[in-house]
């Protein structure tokens, strides 16, 4: 099997996001939908709302992934570990929190 280039893993990334992105959306005004009095919905979602959204979460998953990088080598390691991910979520202490209740849950 061939090793595959980074331009190909981008993109298959990104199509991996585009899917969960536009289920998410789809599910997102099913429920506004449902809460809506009207018949039909007015909200709606454009492809290229679709695709601007899928840009952004592209483009945070990738500066995760360099901060990740960036503190494990910091502290000396190959390896990303929890500490990394708590130290790139210590401004957000409700989300750090969960990430270490589900961190508990699995030990």
């Amino acid at each position: 099997m061939a090793k595959q280039t980074k331009e190909q893993i981008a993109v298959q990334l990104k199509a991996a996001i585009y899917l969960h992105v536009a289920k998410i959306v789809e599910d997102q005004l099913k429920t506004m939908g449902e809460t809506n009095s009207e018949e039909e919905s007015s909200v709606f979602a454009t492809p290229i709302f679709i695709s601007s959204l899928v840009e952004l979460v592209y483009n945070q998953i990738i500066l995760l992934g360099k901060d990740l990088e960036m503190f494990a080598e910091h502290a000396g390691r190959d390896v990303i570990n929890p500490s990394d991910l708590f130290m790139v979520t210590r401004k957000n202490p409700t989300l750090q929190q969960y990430l270490k209740d589900i961190l508990e849950k699995r030990s």
